[in-house]
């Protein structure tokens, strides 16, 4: 989990193997073993290539938008890490998918969101707007805000996998706001107004039935 590993990473100078390593080194030691953080983060690094900086507009920078929106303070102490041990990732996409694929299978729901966005996109890998959704929809499900304002989009717009639909939609952006979605909070109170009373209260009905998927105990390691 998250704060398992990131509890780890303060002792990575104590530990007797890695003595003489570094944040890198236990990232693929920890990935090697299975840790669906660790191989999020080094698909993130093969992603775009890490220089030892963090690139407007690239995975990690992503990555650190959909944590902000949660307050979420992690991936900046994870790239922070990186960048103080000079460490350098050659860039590689097949090897990113891979380990975004790892991460997402074993739950880590900023890997779902990402990976998800990037078959929507057709950015890397051949573009996939249903499995995409999927995977999106799993970190929804499993009470990950920025999935849950995501799917709102989603809904919002409609693709050749999902039919548009307001009330779907709106219901997401509720979900997500009480989730802790700052985004999701400005859609909840501007399609409310937009759409009206029947539909908002349609609206919340529906979110109630979302609501309490979400709060079911989920595998997702990134709770």
């Amino acid at each position: 989990m998250k704060v398992l590993l990131l509890s780890l990473a303060f002792l990575v100078p104590a530990l007797p193997v890695l003595a003489e390593g570094t944040f890198l080194r236990y990232l693929l030691q920890s990935a090697s073993l299975g840790e669906a953080e660790s191989e999020f983060i080094l698909g993130l690094a093969h992603r775009d290539g890490w220089d030892g900086t963090l690139k407007a507009g690239s995975t990690a920078a992503k990555w650190c938008d959909l944590a902000a929106e949660l307050g979420d303070q992690r991936p900046l102490f994870v790239l922070g890490l990186l960048q103080k041990e000079s460490d350098r990732v050659a860039k590689d996409e097949a090897k990113a998918v891979k380990l975004l694929n790892l991460a997402a299978g074993r739950g880590d729901d900023y890997a779902r969101v990402i990976l998800g966005e990037m078959l929507l996109e057709g950015d890397g890998v051949p573009a996939d707007w249903r499995s995409g959704t999927e995977l999106i929809r799993k970190s929804a499900n499993a009470g990950f805000a920025p999935a849950q304002f995501r799917l709102g989009l989603i809904y919002l717009v409609g693709d050749e996998s999902t039919p548009k639909n307001e009330v779907e939609a709106l219901a997401w952006f509720i979900v997500a706001a009480e989730a802790g979605s700052k985004p999701a909070q400005e859609y909840r109170d501007e399609r409310t107004q937009l759409l009206g009373r029947e539909i908002a209260r349609l609206a919340v009905i529906r979110s109630r039935t979302l609501l309490v998927k979400a709060e079911r105990p989920t595998e997702s390691a990134g709770s």
